[in-house]
């Protein structure tokens, strides 16, 4: 192997690796940005406002958690610059992306209708006056005249949108009405059966999808699928590239293998070989960089550690290469002895 194909092979095969890893790595940060715009809560969630006089008591609508306990129902109780307190009661399902953003736990079902209450806190509130350690070293998040147990911090270095939020148990408050909440859910069906029933019940005057980040920074599904397609084009793209290059430089040595009567599955057998054995090394170098940045640098803003796509992506570029390289030979191999060369 010349050093300029092993040069080649390495830049174009480095570089298949880092758009795929940058690519997916890009679509993890979007995500956690619209949950940390939403506050952790769902794009597919819907907010109710309700006219006065046709308001419900704040039991009614904690009762429709024993109906749909799929259902999440959140209130924002308190808005402030420095503090903004999010009550919340139900499922309380959070995806993988928002787990990542707690240390420590969530809220779960068991939390909810019983006197110990519980809080999960930003880490500037943390570090407030808003909350103390008691004596037996447990903190404790001060509101309302009520005090809750601190079970989660929330923590992200990519948005200061939770900088100064908490999550406290919505069952906790002793007010009789609440006209504006939000209802999310484990899917659309649980969410929109939880609507209706509202719906037949009280007046409701707006209903609206949470989605602030697409608002705010016009990145939708759309964006994202042609994103998808660029993406595709220009990886089979160098994958095509990577294929014609490695054929370039060894079509001479290919030619003089068949002169000298070298059958075709030995050709074949070492090209692959020194294939798998540039790829080999290629991906171990790429694994072994990306390591470290991500336990350097990605981690810290909570995004996935992708080791397994790495290796499976770089097994299927060999395939696909490989695949290309046995059918040109294939082709080229039938055609030299059909016009008898040898």
């Amino acid at each position: 192997m010349t050093k300029k194909l092993v040069l080649g092979f390495s830049i174009i095969i480095l570089l298949l690796q880092l758009l795929f890893i940058s690519y997916i790595n890009y679509n993890d940060f979007v995500d956690l940005q619209i949950i940390t715009s939403n506050s952790l809560i769902s794009d597919q969630s819907v907010s109710l406002i309700l006219r006065a006089g046709d308001v419900p008591q704040l039991y009614e609508l904690l009762e429709l958690i024993k109906i749909y306990p799929d259902i999440t129902l959140l209130s924002k109780l308190y808005n402030f610059d420095n503090l903004v307190v999010w009550g919340l009661c139900g499922n309380c399902y959070l995806d993988n992306n928002a787990n990542s953003l707690i240390n420590g736990r969530f809220f779960a079902k068991d939390d909810f209708f019983k006197e110990d209450f519980k809080a999960v806190v930003s880490e500037n509130i943390l570090n407030s006056d808003n909350c103390y350690l008691d004596k037996n070293e447990k903190i404790y998040f001060k509101f309302n005249n009520n005090n809750y147990e601190v079970i989660g911090v929330i923590s992200s270095n990519i948005s200061n949108m939770l900088d100064n939020t908490v999550f406290v148990n919505l069952d906790s408050l002793n007010i009789e009405f609440l006209n504006k909440f939000i209802i999310d859910g484990t899917d659309n069906e649980v969410i929109d059966n939880a609507v209706n029933s509202i719906i037949q019940e009280y007046n409701v005057d707006i209903i609206s999808e949470n989605n602030n980040f697409v608002e705010r920074y016009i990145f939708n599904d759309v964006d994202k699928h042609i994103l998808s397609i660029f993406m595709v084009i220009f990886i089979s793209i160098l994958i095509i590239t990577l294929s014609m290059f490695i054929l370039h430089y060894y079509s001479e040595e290919i030619k003089v293998k068949r002169i000298i009567g070298i059958s075709f599955k030995r050709i074949l057998s070492d090209l692959l070989k020194n294939i798998i054995t540039l790829t080999l090394i290629n991906t171990a170098f790429f694994v072994t960089v990306y390591t470290i940045i991500y336990y350097k640098v990605l981690q810290e803003i909570h995004l996935c550690f992708y080791f397994s796509h790495v290796i499976i992506f770089s097994c299927i570029i060999l395939i696909i290469i490989s695949w290309i390289i046995y059918l040109y030979m294939l082709i080229s191999n039938n055609f030299f002895y059909r016009n008898g060369v040898k």
